[in-house]
Formats: C-alpha cells, structure tokens, sequence
C-alpha cells in the first residue's frame, strides 16, 4: 500500500500511455478524434507556463537575498549546461561516426521553396530578444522571456528596500501559478492518453526508408546517454544516494515528456522532482526554468546527427576540423531549439547558415527532428534534474553522504545539512 500510494500517479501515467498506443495502433480514426483532448490538456499548461517562468525566475532572483548568491549559482550553472552539452556532443560525435548512421543516403533533392538563411548574429539576437513586449510574452520566444524575467529579479533585487514590496508580490505570483499547474495536472492521465494516441498516429509513416538508420543509431545512443551519462552526472553530485534518489523521482516527469513531446510540459514535474531529490528552492526555481530554454541535450544530439547527415548528402568529407565543427553546432542548435513541440526550424536554419547549404536541405533535416522528437524531448526536457544535482554539490557540498534521506530540501544558508 505505501509503494502504490508513492507511485500510484506514476503507475496511472504508465497505463494512459500504453493505452495510447492501443488505441493509436488499433483505431487511428479514434485516436484523431480524441487529439482535441490532449490538445486541451496542452493549452491548459501552455496557458500558465509563461507567467510561471516569469514569476518563479523573478521571484527567485528578487529574494536571493544577495547578488553574490545570484551570481554563484548563475555561473555554476552554465558552467554546468556547458559541461554536460560539451559532453552529449563530443559523445554523439564519437558514437555516430563509429556507426555512421548517415552512411548510405543518396536521397534526391526535392525542389522546396526557397528559404534565406540568417547570418549567426540574426539568429542570436532572434533567439535572445524580441522586438515588442506582446511578442515578449508568448512561449515561442522563451529566451527573451528568461531574459527579461532576470532582468526584473536583478533590478528589484538592486532596490533592496524599495524593492522589498515587488518582490513579494513575485513570490505570491510563483506560488499562485504552482498552485495552478497543480489543478491542470489532475486532468494528465486523460489528457497524455489522448495527445500520445495521436502522435502515433501522426509519426507512424515517418519512421521509414532511409532515416531508419538515423533513428536506430540515434535512440541508441539517447538510451545510453540517458541510463549511463544521467546515472554518472547523478553519483558525482553525490555518489549511490545521490543516483538512487535521482531515478527513483524520475518516473512522472520521464513519461510526461516522452507523451507529451515538450519540454515546457514537463517543467512543472521537474521542479517537482528536483525537489523530492534534495535540491534547494533557489537553486531549483533557477535552474530548471532556465536549463528548459537553454540545456537541451537531446537537441545537442540531433544537431550532430544532422549536421553529419547533411554533409553525407553533399559528399563532404569528414576532416578533423569538420567534425569539431559538427559538434560545437550541435551545442548551438542545442540552445536555439524551442522548448515546444516540433520547435526544430530555428536549429535548422541554423545548420543550413553556417555550413552554406542549399534550402532545400531544410525539409530534409526537420524530417530527423520529427523521428528523434520523443528521444530528444525525453533528454531535453530531464537534463535539468541532473544539472541542478551538480550544481547544489558545487554550492552546497554533498548532502547525500551517508544515504541518509532527506526530511526537506536544504538552502544555501545550510550548506552540508545533515536531516
């Protein structure tokens, strides 16, 4: 009874999944039907995860209490999504040219219609601002939202007294907006089984001919990524404890993003699970909210394969410069990716910038992003967890030791605490 009260959620989500498949394998008419529901299910949290990054960053950043914690955690954690997306790519690379998934394509080049490709600075400045406040608050330009989200903490953290006021009212914002996300979640189970039965329905024909290569060696290495490269991230945060608490919280969201195929979907059970595992809050409202719009690792991976992809079309060699090359724009395509599902075109114009490649190059590659979406999305949007582990050991020391478990998440005030 007590396993089945801590993972009678989790066993229901397993269910509605596998009975997504059935009903998508079975009934495609049924399941097309039934995509008004998931995407209903969708739109709810759509509709809440914009001012929920926007408060919970605020909130965090205001009531850090100081700018040399803010800056601590800041640095340690993109030194944190560099090491960790340095390592999905390095590795991809190494993977994907032993078993050269790219090998053997000769796909003729359809004629598309034309698209100009923007020079890295465009595609910089597109991913990090936008030109209008409405456009601001929007999930399609989550950058900008981040950005601008810890300019408002620093700015009323700056204030100090004067300030004081606004930042309570960012705190009761995040609260408000977590306590939202927790009504739309009674409504997952119908909701993931509704939205999963149309997605197969959806990507079934896609997984053929001469991408099935790309597929297999790609879910490969997102397996082993995902088992090996998460259990070792979680035992140096903290050794066995560490990694044992780490995946026995990372059930709901693992499903949530393999259902749902988004990231920002998945960002309210992550910030749950983070902090089941002993993460403290200001660590947590940090760098999850920020990791689900700039770590993804699973994108950083597609970005190798594609890359390696494009170049066997045009017949280029892979030289030691081309392959470090490769693997530096998987990073970026890692970072430009939208935290929504299907978001590849940026990366994909991206690709097609800095290697000058045709544009009609560019259906060729989304066609990857469509098969490798639930693996990428599965890595992209749990990453985090394994991020904030690192960076609570480099700030907090291990708070794991000894296994023993922890009553509450610790704060950066307690450094080691021992329950």
């Amino acid at each position: 009874m007590k396993a089945l009260r801590s993972y009678g959620f989790s066993l229901l989500l397993v269910l509605s999944l596998a009975a997504g498949v059935v009903i998508g394998r079975v009934s495609p008419s049924s399941a097309r039907a039934l995509r008004p529901i998931g995407d209903l299910f969708l739109n709810l949290i759509f509709m809440i995860i914009v001012p929920l990054v926007f408060f919970t960053i605020a909130s965090s950043i205001a009531n850090s209490g100081s700018t040399k914690k803010l800056s601590r955690i800041s640095s340690t954690m993109l030194a944190v999504f560099l090491l960790t997306s340095a390592v999905s790519a390095f590795g991809a690379l190494g993977f994907f040219v032993l078993f050269r998934p790219e090998a053997g394509v000769g796909l003729a080049m359809p004629a598309a219609a034309a698209v100009e490709a923007p020079t890295l600075l465009a595609q910089i400045v597109k991913a990090f601002t936008a030109n209008d406040f409405p456009e601001l608050i929007s999930r399609r330009a989550m950058l900008p939202l981040i950005v601008f989200s810890a300019a408002v903490g620093i700015a009323t953290l700056q204030l100090k007294e004067r300030g004081e006021p606004f930042a309570r009212v960012l705190a009761s914002g995040a609260a408000v907006f977590m306590r939202l996300i927790d009504f739309v979640m009674y409504v997952a189970p119908v909701g993931l089984l509704a939205f999963f039965a149309a997605t197969i329905v959806d990507t079934g024909a896609q997984l053929a001919g001469a991408y099935v290569r790309v597929f297999v060696v790609y879910y490969a290495f997102a397996a082993l990524y995902f088992v090996v490269g998460f259990t070792a991230y979680a035992f140096a945060a903290g050794g066995w404890p560490c990694a044992r608490r780490f995946w026995a919280n990372m059930l709901p969201p693992s499903l949530t993003a393999l259902g749902t195929c988004s990231s920002m979907a998945t960002l309210p059970l992550n910030m749950e699970a983070v902090a089941k595992m002993g993460v403290p809050d200001e660590i947590a409202d940090v760098v999850v909210p920020v990791g689900t719009a700039i770590q993804k690792d699973g994108s950083v991976i597609g970005g190798v394969a594609k890359v390696l992809f494009a170049m066997s079309l045009f017949h280029q060699p892979l030289t030691p410069g081309r392959l470090v090359l490769a693997a530096l724009v998987g990073i970026l395509v890692g970072v430009v990716m939208g935290a929504i599902p299907s978001g590849g075109m940026m990366g994909e114009l991206l690709i097609l910038s800095i290697f000058g490649l045709p544009a009609e190059t560019l259906p060729l590659l989304a066609i990857i992003s469509v098969i490798i979406d639930p693996a990428a999305t599965l890595l992209n949007a749990t990453c985090h967890n394994v991020a904030a582990l690192l960076v609570t050991r480099r700030l907090d020391g291990n708070i794991w030791r000894d296994g023993a478990a922890l009553q509450s998440p610790p704060t950066l005030s307690q450094p080691g605490v021992q329950p």
